[in-house]
């Protein structure tokens, strides 16, 4: 089961890529009703810089923060939905030691 955190993360990825984090983040509270105070601006970007996003060539993501490891997400796939401009993503998501290991599985270091 994912903490907020998590999913928060997986939701910005996945809904806002072609934004940078920050902005991913703010988007995905917002779609959450939630946002960042003027008064803790300089936290958020504190935590958005201590995330990191690996990637490798198959297109696998591994989220980590601090070391610690959050999530993997891959491989991205977009495409229509027939008879909608919308883009739809399939994904699989890993969690935790298992986003770790799934890392490593595919080739990162």
């Amino acid at each position: 089961m994912p903490t907020a955190e998590q999913s928060l993360l997986v939701d910005a990825i996945l809904r806002h890529r072609p934004f940078a984090l920050a902005a991913a983040l703010r988007r995905a509270l917002h779609v959450a009703g939630e946002y960042v105070p003027v008064e803790e601006q300089a936290q958020f970007q504190a935590y958005v810089d201590s995330i990191a996003i690996d990637m490798v060539p198959d297109g696998f993501r591994y989220v980590s923060r601090d070391g610690v490891p959050l999530l993997g997400i891959g491989p991205l796939e977009l495409f229509e939905q027939e008879g909608s401009p919308q883009l739809l993503t399939w994904c699989a998501v890993w969690y935790g030691e298992e986003a770790l290991v799934e890392w490593r599985r595919r080739g990162g270091k």
